[in-house]
């Protein structure tokens, strides 16, 4: 089986800048990883990349087996994608911008009218489905996103810190649907600083640092490895440097 995301010694760098260096990840079916790390590790860099709003300098990523810079436009029919400041079109309503995306990815205007009354459903925002999307606020800016994200119904999920602004039970409706994708067969990939969520629901967590992966495995097992007794918060302050330190 394939693997649903594989880095191969990806990197990027602007100018003498080393934004992530070399990473090496393989993400399979019905996984959620967290990636963590401090703000500036690589994180939204490594999405970027393998949405293709990046161009690698060395490396690869691939989606499905298909190549993340080559097939980007196909890669983008079976990737839901959550950027860490979504932003909306002025003149939609919440439930016309769900509606778009839809057509955009090919559905036919009844199908996505009904796939974005069912996601309106889903996420809480009856009340406000005719309200234009920039009036939102945060929190309920957040769920449109992520159902604009998940409107095609994609095979990956790639969610840049997806409960950021988030109520608690918001924030414990969406593990719950993040659970569920993945019993479907679904993957997903997200980055967080709330180190006790990722321990609670990822099956695998990936720590980035200063660019380089530098703890990568399921939570138990770096515990195990790195923190024996301990925790993920434990394991993440052992392997990451505080800034203004040295390497």
């Amino acid at each position: 089986m394939k693997p649903t995301l594989l880095c191969s010694d990806l990197s990027k760098r602007f100018g003498d800048f080393t934004a992530l260096d070399r990473l090496a990840l393989r993400i399979e079916p019905g996984e959620i990883v967290a990636l963590l790390g401090p703000n500036g590790a690589g994180k939204t860099t490594m999405m970027r990349l393998v949405m293709g709003l990046l161009v690698p300098s060395e490396g690869s990523a691939h989606v499905l087996g298909m190549d993340c810079q080559k097939d980007s436009v196909e890669v983008k029919r079976h990737v839901g994608y959550l950027p860490d400041q979504p932003a909306f079109f002025d003149y939609l309503r919440g439930r016309e911008l769900l509606g778009f995306v839809g057509e955009m990815h090919g559905f036919s205007r009844r199908e996505a009218d009904e796939r974005a009354i069912e996601l309106i459903a889903e996420f809480g925002l009856a009340d406000a489905a005719e309200e234009f999307a920039v009036n939102y606020s945060l929190g309920m800016k957040k769920k449109l996103a992520i159902a604009a994200a998940l409107m095609h119904e994609p095979e990956l999920l790639i969610l840049d810190e997806p409960t950021n602004g988030l109520d608690p039970r918001a924030s414990a409706e969406l593990i719950t649907l993040f659970r569920k994708l993945c019993a479907q067969g679904k993957t997903v990939l997200l980055s967080t600083h709330l180190l006790e969520m990722a321990e609670r629901v990822a099956h695998r967590v990936a720590i980035l640092d200063r660019g380089k992966l530098v703890a990568s495995g399921p939570v138990e097992d770096l515990r195990a490895q790195l923190s024996a007794g301990g925790s993920l918060h434990d394991v993440y302050m052992r392997v990451t440097v505080p800034a203004g330190e040295a390497v």
